[in-house]
């Protein structure tokens, strides 16, 4: 079930990356435009930050689910091809710096995706040192990819973005992503 207050926020805070840098963005704008007082705002998010990496992780879990994408080429492109398409709240959402910066969180949540799924298919077993190497520099790989496509830098399509991406994952990975 999805909880309407909380997608109020979200809806608030990715109407206003769209027109303002996020640094001009306040709790106090998203809460004016949400249309909640300042304690709602506060049961969900801690900050802005929270907000917009929410963005992050809603769109990856949804891209992630077996039924939108059955191999992780597939969710190289579903994710490549939104982005080129919310060019705007990227390139704004990476402007964003510090610990709780937008490209630390992707990092983050990538690699917690990554050691998650291979888990799962690995009956609890986390990866290898080698692998733990190799996801490593992926998952940080992905933030500049990321960096790059909101600045337009790459012009190719989402297909091509997904096949390069899934050719440059670690060979030992690919076969644990999804059964």
């Amino acid at each position: 079930m999805v909880n309407r207050t909380y997608t109020a926020i979200v809806d608030a805070f990715n109407k206003l990356i769209t027109s303002h840098d996020f640094s001009k963005i306040s709790v106090e704008m998203i809460m004016e435009k949400a249309g909640i007082s300042r304690a709602t705002f506060y049961r969900y998010f801690k900050d802005k930050y929270e907000v917009m990496n929410a963005n992050f992780k809603d769109i990856l879990d949804y891209f992630i689910d077996p039924s939108r994408s059955s191999n992780y080429r597939e969710l190289c492109f579903h994710l490549f091809e939104y982005g080129q398409n919310n060019l705007t709240i990227f390139k704004r959402a990476l402007s964003s710096t510090g610990f709780n910066s937008f490209s630390n969180f992707i990092y983050t949540y990538s690699y917690e995706k990554a050691l998650e799924i291979t888990k799962s298919n690995r009956n609890g077993e986390g990866f290898t040192p080698i692998e733990e190497l190799q996801v490593d520099v992926f998952c940080n790989g992905i933030c500049a990819v990321y960096k790059n496509m909101a600045q337009q830098r790459y012009k190719i399509s989402a297909a091509e973005a997904a096949d390069a991406l899934y050719e440059m994952m670690p060979e030992s990975l690919k076969h644990y992503w999804w059964k």
